[in-house]
């Protein structure tokens, strides 16, 4: 007797796509970006759209066709937010829910924005700036909490010119006809693009999001890795390499 398939599902309005028909016969669980990486590495889950960082350095995944979650230019739900001007930040609090987030913070100050002042802390302490992910970013942009907010996916695509990866599907142990099964039920949404965003837009309840808000959000990512995307995945890799050393 097989087991039940297990498939992370990732709650935030970026990732809905992938989820519009379920396979009746899996289990789909809820994990934040970081808790993911957690749930494949322990086999508490089979397949997922996993953090591109611990996609790198969690051993024994294999990429589930070319499916991701990747930004055209602006990425508009992962901001920090400040009361200062870049340049001037010393404390960035991070949010539990993020594993390649705060890399790309890590790499975009190591690279381009060279603010020496800038630490990393753990959300428990008071800072003077945040970085926030997911739906609470998109609801945190709406407010006017804070006098700047600057966002990852805008100022990697303004310092190299690409998109960025933030997670890809993989899997770590699949029987081919749950390959077959979940590789069809993404495509299905992704095919079938206009219909899905549709879907979405008409079924999201969000207080803070007009139906235009949510139809621009969606479209500002891509769900295929293509040849930008993988150049994009590369060249982060390198970097990420280099300050991890």
């Amino acid at each position: 007797m097989s087991t039940m398939t297990k498939i992370g599902e990732m709650p935030y309005l970026n990732s809905e796509i992938f989820y519009l028909n379920k396979i009746p016969h899996f289990r789909y669980q809820k994990y934040t970006p970081k808790k993911m990486g957690i749930a494949i590495k322990e086999k508490a889950i089979n397949s997922g759209p996993i953090s591109l960082i611990d996609f790198f350095n969690l051993e024994n995944l294999e990429l589930l066709d070319n499916y991701c979650v990747a930004t055209k230019k602006s990425a508009n739900s992962v901001f920090v937010f400040s009361q200062k001007k870049l340049k001037d930040i010393t404390n960035v609090s991070v949010t539990s829910q993020t594993s390649t987030s705060v890399i790309l913070l890590k790499v975009l100050n190591n690279f381009f924005w060279k603010n020496k002042n800038l630490k990393i802390k753990s959300n428990a302490f008071k800072s003077d700036s945040m970085l926030i992910i997911g739906d609470d970013a998109l609801a945190e942009s709406n407010s006017k909490n804070y006098n700047y907010k600057y966002d990852l996916g805008l100022e990697w695509h303004k310092n190299t010119g690409m998109p960025f990866v933030f997670a890809v599907w993989a899997y770590n142990v699949l029987e081919e006809n749950d390959l077959i099964d979940l590789s069809n039920s993404i495509n299905k949404g992704l095919n079938n693009y206009d219909e899905s965003l549709k879907y979405i837009v008409k079924n999201n309840k969000k207080p803070y999001m007009s139906e235009k808000n949510i139809f621009d959000y969606i479209n500002g990512f891509s769900y295929r890795i293509g040849n930008p995307e993988e150049k994009a995945i590369n060249i982060f890799k390198e970097m990420y390499n280099e300050i991890e050393d």
